[in-house]
């Protein structure tokens, strides 16, 4: 008969129940452990439902964070790539060499659907094209501006357009050279005009900086999805192309920047998979060199190691299961799960390892493990998921599922630390050496435990400074609105596009306006109102700049009314006149083949129906789809227009007005842009850190008192985590560490681990036996425990992405600050508050009962 058998079975029926199983089912846990590794693997290894992107961190209930995922997602910029060439003083022309030679060769690469290095019309092929989108943005003027327009094929007005063209050829006039080539019938000029101010080449479009240095190219590449992997096959053929153009250059080799959204995915996700292997990889590394330091034993280390890994691999095939893309931040919950799992395995070995010098056998041993550090582990469980969890009400899909994933994790750790480990203790001899760690901890206690008084005056002072220093409104914590906090650090592809945008003073970020209609005629008529009531506030000063598609929305109406008037043209009789009237005037008929082809595509408009299809007005490796995309979506009824205010947004109320002002005109347009976007999230970041912070903090309060049950302990807890949190906002404020728009997130979770030192503190205080050698045997455990959960969230410091590398920053100070108010705040007042129990040595087992 096992030696714990006489234990009441109504209190300790589950730890029977495990210990039995432990003990005497070894094989068959450790046959459970194999299939859910193996299981695990196998959904891991064929989900792969991995998802790099940004945007999912922010929270989807914003009009304009939904704005830039449509953005992102539905119009072809996100297969664009930008190259910049940028070369020394003296270099231009060497530069305007290597460019034509680079981007002539990368438009040869199978993986390049079409270039752009030069405006269309510089080129005889974009004139040729262009050509065939005059009768189109005819038909789509307004009917009085198409009947003026028509009304230059009167016989009479292009005879009088040809004598005068004639008469001014002979000087210098290049207005007349353009429209002798361009526009001889008076009708290009009159389709390009909108067209031309849609394109705002005007507006720091140029493709060049004013001395030459800094020169770009565009490229749209056949990437067939916008995942990581397709980005990193494309920006491996980039890489390998620029090498070799580069290394076969002959001359002068300029620096070669490449930007855009496949190269930022690429960069992210890259930076993603080796952030969460380095810090996973550190998370064990810490762990398992806290573990040897204070136990020096390598086999239960083994063990803690698998068990870490199993609940981990466990947690993320459950995950990929349940959701349907797994934001590859989300991946950064190993390093935070070896940093609270080990927690467990901690306690459970310092308890067993108790109980072994007791005296206690094999199976009393894992009996007494379980019974006493089983309720710790249960309420760490909770109240950790809690934090977690609560991420789930944030809106950042990221952000939600990171909780999620060390929620399950967590859970998954605790019942697997007790399942699993116990097969790795029972080869281990009782250690017969000085414990340095556990001498240390029980002179602590013996110190505390005669002075409690003295310990938490000292504790108070340094905890009451701070929360001072944490409320005082002299101190700002400073909140970091800036996007490129939201980028990895030392990004090349955001300094490639601050570098291109600075010297090619392009306009930055401009407020960018959805419209998503049900037809064409719906589309054209919200653009058409839109535009107008945007050119009306450039007028007024409100807006510097507008640039809208409406000039390319075509209208079914204007399309049916301008061809009946189409019918009643004769233009047989037009090109007979203006054959004549070229002759007349000396003119070579052949060098207005153009103006021919234009008089007969209008002809065959008469029978023409609805309306054309954009996709074939011009061939697909047209330099005119850069214009034409640069506002259209891959539905043809969806569009993006942009503005830029007179004056920078700079407040909460310059957002709303922008916003009223294109919300008075059409309600369901989309507003968005990064500035834009960021005055709905940082309101949104504070209100986050102060009601899901509250929202936790009130359900820990109410789990410790049904754990505690005793007001001056619950008192004590409660304070030393409010003094926890204010001392972590005093150190942000005095290190001038900012808090960006995600990792202000992080204070729930401190609050969700920090709880969890007490906890288990002041659970085993009740267990049975002398008071203070259990309590330093559970500070022992507990300092190692604090450490590998610091270490656990300091590792992701160094992570190139921001939102991790902030929650690993916030999380490690805040979960040191909770360890600290737990050895120098919780223990002296849990011995201030019952010196008189245990000044006498008959009462200290009475007195650990009653707690």
């Amino acid at each position: 008969m096992n030696s714990y058998r006489s234990s009441p079975s109504s209190k300790f029926k589950l730890s029977k129940f495990l210990a039995d199983t432990i003990v005497h089912r070894p094989r068959v846990l450790i046959l459970l452990a194999i299939v859910l590794a193996a299981v695990s693997l196998f959904v891991v290894a064929t989900k792969r439902n991995l998802d790099s992107e940004v945007l999912d961190l922010l929270p989807s209930r914003f009009e304009s964070v939904v704005g830039l995922k449509e953005f992102n997602s539905d119009f072809s910029q996100a297969r664009q790539l930008l190259f910049g060439f940028v070369a020394d003083p003296g270099h231009a022309d060497d530069l305007e060499a290597f460019r034509e030679h680079f981007m002539a060769e990368l438009k040869k690469q199978p993986w390049i659907v079409r270039t752009f290095d030069r405006v269309p019309l510089e080129t005889e092929d974009g004139v040729n094209e262009v050509q065939k989108l005059v009768p189109i943005l005819l038909l789509n003027l307004p009917p009085n501006e198409f009947k003026d327009a028509m009304a230059q094929l009167d016989p009479q007005a292009l005879d009088e357009r040809m004598t005068r063209l004639r008469q001014t050829l002979s000087g210098d006039s290049i207005r007349s050279q353009f429209d002798a080539q361009m526009d001889p019938l008076g009708l290009f000029g009159r389709a390009m005009k909108p067209f031309g101010s849609a394109s705002s080449m005007d507006q720091g479009s140029s493709l060049a900086s004013e001395d030459g240095l800094v020169q770009i190219g565009l490229a749209i590449t056949n990437q067939p999805g916008l995942g990581p992997k397709e980005c990193w096959a494309v920006m491996d053929q980039v890489t390998q192309f620029r090498d070799r153009v580069l290394k076969e250059w002959p001359g002068y080799k300029p620096k070669v920047l490449v930007t855009g959204r496949t190269a930022y995915v690429a960069e992210i996700s890259r930076s993603m998979d080796h952030d969460s292997v380095l810090s996973a990889t550190l998370s064990l590394v810490a762990v398992s060199g806290l573990f040897y330091l204070a136990f020096r034993r390598l086999l239960p280390l083994a063990g803690i190691c698998l068990v870490l890994l199993l609940s981990a691999l466990v947690a993320l095939a459950i995950g990929m299961l349940i959701l349907r893309n797994l934001n590859m931040i989300a991946i950064g919950f190993c390093s935070i799960l070896v940093g609270i799992g080990v927690d467990f395995s901690f306690l459970l070995f310092g308890r067993y390892v108790q109980a072994r010098r007791s005296g206690a056998s094999y199976p009393r041993a894992v009996f007494v493990s379980v019974r006493d550090i089983g309720a710790a582990i249960f309420y760490v469980v909770v109240t950790t998921a809690i934090g977690f969890l609560a991420l789930n009400f944030s809106q950042s899909a990221g952000f939600a599922q990171l909780g999620t994933l060390v929620a399950l994790g967590v859970g998954l750790a605790g019942l697997f630390s007790v399942l699993f480990l116990f097969i790795f203790f029972k080869p281990v001899k009782v250690p017969d050496h000085s414990d340095f760690m556990l001498v240390g901890a029980e002179k602590f206690v013996r110190g505390v435990f005669s002075k409690p008084w003295r310990v938490l005056t000292v504790s108070l002072v340094v905890l009451l400074s701070a929360a001072a220093v944490a409320l005082s409104p002299f101190i700002p914590l400073n909140f970091d609105t800036n996007p490129r906090s939201l980028e990895p650090k030392r990004s090349q592809a955001s300094i490639a596009l601050r570098i291109i945008g600075e010297r090619l003073k392009q306009e930055s970020d401009p407020v960018t306006i959805l419209i998503d209609a049900k037809d064409p005629q719906e589309f054209h008529d919200r653009w058409e109102r839109l535009t107008e009531r945007l050119n009306q506030a450039q007028k007024d000063g409100v807006l510097k700049y507008v640039s809208t598609p409406l000039s390319l929305a075509l209208s079914p109406r204007r399309f049916t009314e301008n061809r009946d008037f189409l019918r009643t043209i004769d233009f047989a009789r037009i090109e007979s006149a203006f054959t004549a009237s070229l002759q007349r005037n000396g003119f070579d008929l052949d060098a207005f083949k153009n103006a021919y082809q234009l008089l007969h595509e209008l002809e065959a408009q008469k029978s023409e129906n609805g309306l054309p299809s954009w996709p074939t007005l011009f061939p697909q490796s047209s330099s005119w789809w850069f214009f034409i995309e640069r506002y259209f979506a891959d539905k043809p009824t969806e569009a993006v227009g942009f503005v830029k205010p007179a004056q920078p947004i700079k407040t909460e109320n310059d957002q709303k007005q922008l916003g009223a002002l294109i919300h008075g005109t059409d309600p369901q347009a989309i507003v968005t842009g990064w500035t834009f976007t960021l005055f709905d999230l940082v309101p949104w970041a504070r209100s986050e850190l102060i009601s899901f912070t509250a929202g936790v903090a009130v359900l820990i309060l109410i789990l410790l008192w049904v754990v505690f049950r005793r007001l001056s302990l619950w008192i004590v807890h409660s304070s030393a985590l409010a003094l926890s949190m204010l001392a972590l906002v005093a150190s942000l404020k005095l290190f001038h560490v900012s808090i960006n728009l995600l990792n202000a997130l992080a204070f729930p979770l401190v609050l969700a681990i920090g709880v969890d030192h007490g906890i288990q503190f002041l659970i085993v205080s009740r267990r049975e036996g002398d008071l203070k050698e259990n309590l330093a045997n559970v500070l022992k455990a507990l300092s190692i425990c604090g450490l590998t959960a610091i270490a656990g969230f300091a590792v992701l410091i160094p992570a190139q992405n921001p939102a991790l590398s902030g929650l690993g920053t916030v999380c490690a100070v805040g979960i040191a600050w909770c360890l600290l108010t737990t050895f120098f705040y919780i223990v002296p007042a849990f011995a201030f508050l019952h010196r008189k129990e245990l000044e006498k040595p008959e009462r200290r087992e009475t007195a650990a009962v009653k707690l």
